[in-house]
């Protein structure tokens, strides 16, 4: 294996322009394909291959989408009535 084919987590955030916790979000959730872990010393590094750049999707963020309105919603929780109320 030969480092120059590789870049860290740090470089991949400096070139797809995004923040650092961002980026090792994406790469606990395996979201950077090729990326693993590698031992160096007493420390742990990400390797990401450095061709990933060019087939790198940036994986959506935000909130999900909305349901359309036609779709299944939750059902109607009855509330019980309180003791004494009835007479």
């Amino acid at each position: 294996m030969e480092l120059e084919q590789f870049m860290t987590a740090t470089e991949f955030a400096e070139k797809v322009n995004t923040a650092y916790p961002t980026v090792a979000k994406w790469l606990r959730e395996g979201k950077v394909p090729g990326a693993f872990r590698q031992r160096i010393g007493n420390m742990e590094i990400w390797m990401i291959p450095g061709d990933v750049l060019k087939d790198f999707v940036r994986p959506k963020m935000g909130r999900p989408k909305k349901r359309p309105e036609g779709g299944a919603k939750k059902p109607a929780v009855k509330k019980a009535a309180k003791k004494g109320s009835a007479k």
